[in-house]
């Protein structure tokens, strides 16, 4: 899989995605133990795991990124575990979108 990070915008692609961060430097850094697991994920939106389990397996079967400092990043990674997922913590945003588009 190409990684998403190192793609250009377009413009297109700029006016498509959510944007989060600054475009000049990146503000802060985040750890292995800022991004969220199904388990903080259905505890911070207060769903079930198997809900938030599916709603993260579509986000990142479609590849759902943002624009953090000018650059893609993906909001469901995998951190280096084969079949683990992980919410990035500036992608809570396109979570809660799907999670309402879910809802109805």
């Amino acid at each position: 899989m190409k990684s998403t990070y190192h793609q250009y915008l377009t413009r297109e692609d700029a006016q498509k995605l959510t944007s989060a961060g600054r475009p000049a430097k990146q503000s802060t850094s985040y750890t292995k133990d800022d991004y969220l697991t199904p388990g903080q994920v259905a505890t911070k939106f207060d769903i079930s795991v198997d809900e938030a389990k599916n709603i993260m397996k579509q986000l990142k079967f479609r590849n759902a990124s943002f624009v953090l400092n000018g650059h893609k990043a993906l909001a469901i990674v995998n951190l280096g575990k084969k079949g683990s997922m992980y919410l990035h913590p500036m992608g809570t945003e396109i979570f809660e979108q799907q999670l309402a588009k879910q809802r109805g």
